[in-house]
C-alpha cells in the first residue's frame, strides 16, 4: 500500500520522467553527434552515458542530486504526520510494521527510480553504438602511458579493464543504491518534529556539503570526499581504494544511524 501511495505522488513521477528526459536528450545527441563515426575513432559506449564524467548532464544531474534525492519517497513520513495519517495506519498495523515497511519501501522507489533510466540508456548505448569501439574522450591512445595510468586510478579500476560494461552496471546500482540510503535518513529526520516539509532538503544537503569540504579544509586527507568523484564514472583518485573505502563506510554509517533513529521512535511510539 506504502509503495503504491509514493510511487503514485507527482513528485515521484516528476523526478522519474526528469531523469528520462535527461537520458534521452543526451543518447540521442550522442546518436546524432556520432552518426557515421568510424569504428577506429569512436569512443566506447560507456564512456558517452550521463552518469560519465565526461559527459555535461552528469554534472547537472549531480549539482541539484542533494535536493532532488529526496523528492520521490522522502517527504512521505513527514505527510502522513500531516493528515495524521500514520496514526491511523499504525493502529491497524502496528508501529514495527508501519515503519519498517516505510524505510523498505522509501528505499525501494528512490532506488528505482535513481536506477533504471541510467540501466535502460546502457542497454541504448549498447544497441546504437559499436560495442568494439576503445575510444576515450580525452583523446589519449588506449596504449598511451597516461591513459593506462588514468584508468589505473578508477574506482574499481581491476572490474573497469575485466568489462567496461559490468563497471558501468555496477556503479549505476552503486549510485542507486546511495540515492536510497540519503531518502532513508531524509525519512528518519523527520520523525522528529519538523514544522515546514521545506526544511527536509536540508539534512542531506548540508551533510553533502559539508563532507565535501573536509577536503578543502584539511587538504593533506588521503581520500576524496566530494560525492561528484564516487557518483560519475571515471574519475581518476590518487588513493583510488582508501576513497572507495571512505565511501563505503560513510554510507553504512549512514544507513545505521538512519536505521537507529526510526527503531527509537517505534520503541517511543509503543
Amino acid at each position: 500500500m506504502q509503495f503504491k501511495v509514493i510511487f503514485e505522488k507527482k513528485s515521484a513521477l516528476t523526478i522519474l520522467f526528469l531523469l528520462m528526459g535527461i537520458i534521452l536528450i543526451n543518447y540521442f545527441t550522442n546518436v546524432v553527434t556520432y552518426k557515421g563515426t568510424d569504428v577506429i575513432a569512436m569512443y566506447h559506449p560507456m564512456k558517452l552515458l550521463t552518469l560519465s564524467s565526461f559527459s555535461e548532464y552528469s554534472f547537472y544531474i549531480l549539482q541539484y542530486f542533494p535536493l532532488i534525492v529526496v523528492m520521490p519517497a522522502g517527504f512521505s513520513l513527514f505527510t502522513d504526520k500531516q493528515g495524521n495519517q500514520y496514526i491511523f495506519i499504525q493502529s491497524r498495523v502496528g508501529a514495527h510494521r508501519y515503519y519498517w515497511g516505510k524505510l523498505i519501501v522509501v528505499f525501494l522507489v528512490t532506488f528505482f527510480i535513481f536506477t533504471v533510466p541510467f540501466l535502460l540508456e546502457i542497454l541504448l548505448s549498447t544497441i546504437a553504438f559499436p560495442m568494439m569501439a576503445t575510444g576515450d574522450p580525452s583523446n589519449l591512445s588506449t596504449y598511451d602511458a597516461s591513459y593506462m595510468n588514468t584508468v589505473n586510478m578508477y574506482l574499481l579500476s581491476d572490474l573497469y579493464i575485466y568489462s567496461p560494461y559490468i563497471y558501468a552496471i555496477f556503479f549505476t546500482l552503486i549510485f542507486g543504491l546511495f540515492s536510497g540510503i540519503l531518502a532513508v535518513f531524509t525519512v528518519s529526520i523527520s520523525t522528529f518534529s519538523i514544522k515546514y516539509k521545506v526544511l527536509l532538503f536540508l539534512p542531506v544537503y548540508l551533510l553533502l556539503y559539508f563532507l565535501g569540504m573536509l577536503k578543502q579544509l584539511f587538504p593533506t586527507m588521503s581520500v576524496e570526499t566530494n560525492y561528484f568523484f564516487y557518483l560519475a564514472f571515471y574519475h581518476p583518485l590518487q588513493n583510488a581504494s582508501n576513497s572507495l573505502f571512505f565511501f563505503i563506510l560513510f554510507a553504512l554509517i549512514l544507513l545505521f544511524l538512519s536505521i537507529l533513529i526510526v527503531v527509537l521512535k517505534i520503541r517511543k511510539d509503543t
